[in-house]
């Protein structure tokens, strides 16, 4: 077999095929040599005698990577996507050598509707390759991975932990507008409007995903979302004496360009920082400060914090992050000690100029 494989190499198409023969007359079953055979031989005999020889040499060899990208391929001239992903799933189970390139092709292939259709109804049989297949899309062809996650959500069968990492890589590849209509869509009792803080009076616990709360993990921090006894919930942030830079609440937002002033609610509960409290931290999507303020300080009483800021009309502020932050430098300045409640967070949009933000 490997003296007719190096003639079809050689672009001795009649010698492999004869020397295929001479194999598979000592051992008729041997699945490679039937394999060499259907390439060498092609389709000189007609379509439908090329595909049946290929078919057979599939069955016969089903680790052949040649012979399955072939059936694969004339599936999707067919389309036959069934066919072609049966054959797909074979390469990327037997052949890890080539999963990437596999994985970028159907990743491409995604874009087309009918066959992200198909594609979303094989993933739903949970293929070992799955989440890399999602996470290439994403990567690679990120309109294809919307056609494809899509399909998936009208199947039913797109776990929150895979909408949530989509989302994130839209909002990482600068398509906020994307994300956001595509995660309001998804909600579970999506609302005629939308606030600009989604959840800010905490009714619902963080869902870390689109435009809700994320907590991030913070050492020093411990956080939890607790009823208030005045009705509606909080969120408790408890400081353990370490220095805190970001306080582990934020949340991505869609502001148009223009003036805003952001209010919340906050009592403190022995909160020590050097700072004076904490405060809040609005950025635009590629990083650039948009404003800090608002400083939520240790009072035993509830008092509403305000920061007036502006957002820019500017390439890479289409979005933007709103963080719980430590304004304190850098360092032993930063520690954290006691306790801060927040709750009743929320944005509204303000005419005319806007004034100095605090802070």
């Amino acid at each position: 077999v490997d003296a007719a494989r190096a003639e079809l190499r050689a672009g001795d198409a009649a010698a492999a095929a004869a020397t295929a023969r001479r194999a598979l007359a000592l051992a008729p079953a041997h699945g490679p040599a039937f394999g060499v055979l259907a390439q060498a031989l092609g389709d000189a005999d007609g379509a439908e005698a090329a595909l049946a020889r290929y078919r057979i040499a599939a069955q016969r060899a089903p680790r052949d990577v040649q012979v399955r990208g072939w059936l694969a391929l004339r599936a999707l001239e067919r389309g036959d996507a069934d066919d072609a992903l049966a054959h797909f799933d074979a390469l990327l189970t037997v052949s890890p050598g080539n999963r990437r390139q596999v994985l970028s092709l159907l990743a491409r292939l995604a874009g087309d509707r009918a066959f992200a259709d198909a594609l979303a109804g094989h993933l739903s049989r949970r293929p070992p390759w799955r989440g890399a297949l999602l996470r290439t899309a994403s990567q690679e062809a990120p309109e294809a991975a919307d056609r494809l996650h899509a399909a998936l959500r009208r199947h039913g069968d797109l776990s929150a932990e895979e909408t949530a990492r989509w989302l994130d890589a839209m909002l990482a590849g600068g398509r906020w507008g994307t994300a956001y209509a595509y995660w309001a869509s998804g909600l579970p009792t999506p609302p005629r409007t939308l606030p600009a803080v989604y959840n800010g009076d905490f009714a619902g616990a963080p869902t870390a995903a689109g435009f809700d709360w994320r907590l991030r993990r913070t050492p020093g921090v411990v956080a939890e979302r607790r009823p208030r006894p005045e009705g509606g919930h909080t969120m408790r942030f408890v400081f353990l004496g370490r220095a805190v830079d970001r306080v582990g609440l934020e949340q991505p937002l869609l502001l148009a360009p223009g003036h805003y002033r952001l209010r919340a609610l906050a009592r403190g509960a022995g909160l020590r920082a050097s700072a004076g409290g904490l405060a809040w931290s609005l950025a635009c999507g590629d990083g650039a400060r948009i404003a800090r303020g608002a400083l939520m300080r240790g009072d035993d009483a509830w008092a509403e914090a305000g920061l007036e800021f502006e957002v820019p009309a500017a390439p890479g502020c289409e979005g933007q992050w709103l963080r719980l932050v430590n304004p304190a430098p850098p360092g032993m300045a930063q520690i954290l000690r006691g306790e801060l409640h927040l709750a009743e967070v929320a944005i509204d949009p303000l005419p005319g100029v806007k004034k100095d933000s605090p802070g």
